[in-house]
């Protein structure tokens, strides 16, 4: 049993590709963190992605959108040998049938900025306006 449970922890890493959530760009105001588009067990990628946007602004951050993105795509080639088993020997039929998948690779990714410390709250008159009276 604990074989089992081993082979199939390991296993879901490698289907994983061992991707983790990464930053996609940064500056001083705002950042991007992508994650993985499928949750892959054990594995917390949201909590990882938070720990990334408190690096990068320990006094917060606000999240402003999420959004799925294609980052490319995957193709696979299948050919099936058009064959008749006849004893033991597969007999030729002299044809094959070769089918192609694509499919979009995706991740997540969240946009983030630095929480403001207060909104700015002016009682002066914008420039260009009268005053109220």
């Amino acid at each position: 049993m604990y074989r089992i449970l081993t082979i199939l922890i390991i296993s879901s890493f490698f289907m994983t590709g061992c991707s983790t959530a990464h930053y996609v760009s940064r500056d001083q105001e705002r950042g991007v963190v992508a994650i993985p588009s499928r949750a892959s067990w054990p594995v917390n990628h949201r909590e990882k992605a938070m720990e990334l946007m408190q690096a990068h602004f320990p006094q917060g951050y606000v999240i402003e959108k999420e959004e799925e993105v294609v980052i490319g795509t995957d193709t696979q080639n299948r050919t099936d040998v058009h064959a008749h088993e006849i004893g033991n020997s597969n007999i030729f039929l002299g044809g094959e049938t070769t089918y192609t998948t694509t499919t979009d690779r995706t991740e997540w990714r969240i946009t983030y900025r630095r929480a403001s410390a207060a909104p700015r709250v002016s009682l002066l008159p914008e420039p260009g306006t009268q005053p109220a009276q």
